[in-house]
């Protein structure tokens, strides 16, 4: 699929592929077929690159310049509020003010700042990327915040629950737990997959020729001074929620644990109060043909009060003892 945008008089001016010209400001592909990306090289003289040279990680695959073409391919993270986010890569073109993206995905930013060409329309294709750039940012930095929230309510959950034996019932269970690790897990991916893209978008910038007129970023200093210290910044609150994902991570597993050694104490200390009186069943069990106690008229009550006794004693021992 391809979209075009074009300068006119009365704004941005979208079409399709009948609109593919040298003048365009922004040329979109997307997941294009092979005819569309020939009709865009015959008519731009670009040479777009290949599904798996997008897939390439070495710097050199991803930032290239080929004549007056810069090529820029990063990772961006895609589907980041629904179940399967994940970080599709992104190509920017940028050959004398026209911009060409060649994508398999629609990433939120991208949509949202497309929406938005109507009302500020921008003069050039590097305009247009510089602003493709900060949506970018900002959705990375709205999916983090989010992300600082989340981890802050699963930390109130593990670290902060009612105490007191009239809350004990109310404490979080195994499958809670598990739920809680399930979301943890999701989190750190979800915070990887971020951290991927601001990288990917720090060495775009860092590969883009500051005043370069013939791009159209011949006034693109200050704005790429701002998106380097954006990216900065939430360079450093990712680390922040990687070190507290892992620390909940830890927290969360260690619970577990004392939730399992619970369940094997209450199991030993079952087993060692039924032990007294299995003896005591035992000792009467036995086929002697003396024994005393068969001839007593209370000895079946005596059997009983001593089974007990046998195993009230050792409880009250181990409550004074703070075991249980």
């Amino acid at each position: 699929m391809i979209t075009t945008y074009h300068a006119t008089a009365s704004g941005v001016v979208t079409g399709g592929a009948d609109g593919v010209a040298r003048d365009a400001l922004w040329i979109d592909l997307l997941d294009p077929s092979a005819e569309e990306a020939a009709l865009v090289e015959a008519r731009t003289g670009l040479t777009l690159p290949t599904r798996d040279r997008q897939q390439e990680i070495e710097v050199s695959s991803r930032l290239s310049r080929h004549g007056d073409a810069l090529i820029m391919t990063v990772p961006v993270l895609t589907g980041a509020s629904g179940l399967d986010p994940r970080n599709s890569a992104v190509t920017f073109i940028l050959s004398a003010g026209l911009l060409v993206t060649l994508r398999q995905a629609t990433p939120h930013a991208i949509a949202a700042f497309a929406a938005t060409l109507a009302s500020a329309p921008p003069a050039n294709g590097g305009d247009v990327l510089l602003g493709l750039l900060e949506a970018i940012v900002d959705r990375i930095a709205d999916v983090l915040q989010d992300l600082g929230a989340g981890l802050d309510n699963i930390s109130h959950r593990i670290f902060h629950q009612p105490s007191g034996a009239h809350h004990r019932r109310h404490r979080a269970g195994s499958r809670e737990m598990e739920a809680l690790l399930r979301t943890i897990g999701r989190t750190g991916d979800l915070s990887g997959k971020a951290r991927e893209t601001l990288l990917g978008l720090k060495r775009t910038t860092a590969f883009l020729p500051h005043g370069d007129g013939a791009l159209g970023l011949e006034n693109a200093t200050e704005r790429m001074r701002a998106i380097d210290q954006d990216l900065h910044s939430l360079a450093e609150y990712t680390d922040f929620l990687g070190n507290k994902i892992n620390f909940l991570l830890d927290a969360t597993l260690g619970l577990i644990g004392i939730q399992q050694n619970q369940v094997i104490k209450l199991f030993t200390i079952m087993s060692v109060l039924f032990l007294p009186p299995t003896l005591v069943a035992s000792w009467y069990g036995m086929n002697f043909k003396i024994i005393p106690e068969l001839q007593w008229e209370w000895g079946y009550a005596y059997a009983i009060i001593l089974a007990v006794a046998s195993a009230v004693v050792p409880y009250i021992f181990f409550r004074r003892k703070g075991w249980v």
